[in-house]
């Protein structure tokens, strides 16, 4: 085998196929090739300003036209308005490319329009932390018995939640990241509270509802060497690669930092999901979102992943919590971006 291909250089598997295919005639042809994504699904993504199936299919005809080119294949939408159901449901029988979850207010504890979301086709829930973080809700809002009882549905359902719970205390410029974003709106006079706490009781959730996929947004704002042992210690547990796991245009990963990624990513292939946290709104795609976009997939491409990690963080693994199959993709032309 050609000595390019060593373990920690993966190459795309197709070289080892010509090794000793056709008497190994084309052996060593493309031996540049890097493993690529077969394609990349979007966990993480809002619905903005649509009121209308039309409007839906307009957002999702205008970042696939453009998304496509970079093999952007499904995405998931973060639905706040209950009016759009049945559009979602309408939309999602049109095509496979699109899946949604419901996103309530901490005080749309509804048990009864959370079943209709998913008779109306959702996948899971997505939450939020922020109006704790700026003192509009009860920090133990989660705890009442009407969201109790929607996660025990959760539970039995094996529904994923996507839970953005904590929130950094800094800015973050390279990310366009606003300073103490949500903690700067408390008042002065709401009662103490910190990230320590929130994530303590996410994880007081996550222990409760053992069949319940916790999907961490924004890697929960912790390190790589805190967040080890949390999904260590936690088999339910995920979290999806938004904001945190991010490049710019213009720039690589310093070795040492490729290296302590590409091992985290190694060990917890089957537990990080891709996603972008962009919000899209029809008639509103720009090169702004685009370049959102192809940060986060620049990130994970610089990491160098094996071929089957590759595939998992890219689509599969986010196919596998939402329950839906994969697919075998036909690119257009001779050659594929």
């Amino acid at each position: 085998m050609d000595t390019h291909r060593a373990a920690h250089e993966p190459r795309s598997p197709d070289l080892d196929q010509r090794e000793t295919a056709d008497n190994g005639f084309s052996r060593g042809w493309g031996f540049h090739f890097l493993p690529s994504e077969e394609y990349w699904f979007d966990c993480h993504a809002h619905l903005d300003k649509a009121r209308s199936a039309a409007e839906l299919r307009q957002v999702l005809h205008e970042w696939f036209s453009i998304l496509d080119g970079y093999r952007l294949e499904r995405i998931n939408l973060f639905v706040t308005d209950a009016d759009l159901f049945a559009a979602c449901r309408a939309v999602q029988a049109e095509t496979d490319r699109f899946s949604w979850f419901y996103f309530p207010r901490y005080d749309q504890a509804d048990p009864d329009q959370i079943e209709r979301a998913f008779e109306s086709g959702a996948a899971g829930l997505k939450l939020h932390n922020a109006p704790i973080m700026r003192g509009l809700a009860d920090p133990k809002v989660w705890q009442s018995a009407a969201w109790q009882q929607i996660f025990a549905r959760l539970n039995a359902l094996h529904k994923p939640v996507l839970w953005h719970v904590t929130q950094r205390v800094s800015r973050s410029p390279y990310h366009g990241g606003s300073e103490n974003a949500y903690w700067s709106d408390r008042p002065d006079q709401a009662e103490p509270l910190d990230n320590d706490l929130l994530l303590a009781d996410f994880l007081a959730l996550v222990r409760r509802y053992p069949k319940i996929p916790f999907i961490g947004a924004h890697q929960l704002h912790i390190g790589l060497d805190k967040l080890s042992p949390l999904l260590d210690a936690h088999p339910n547990l995920f979290i999806d690669t938004s904001c945190g796991f991010f490049l710019r245009w213009s720039d690589d990963l310093y070795e040492q930092d490729r290296a302590r990624y590409r091992a985290f990513f190694l060990d917890y292939r089957d537990r990080i999901l891709f996603g972008s946290d962009t919000g899209l709104a029809p008639g509103e795609i720009d090169t702004y979102l685009i370049q959102a976009f192809l940060g986060h997939a620049r990130f994970i491409l610089q990491l160098h992943l094996p071929d089957d990690v590759l595939q998992a963080v890219a689509c599969r693994n986010a196919e596998r919590l939402l329950g839906l199959t994969g697919k075998q993709m036909q690119r257009r032309g001779n050659v594929r971006p």
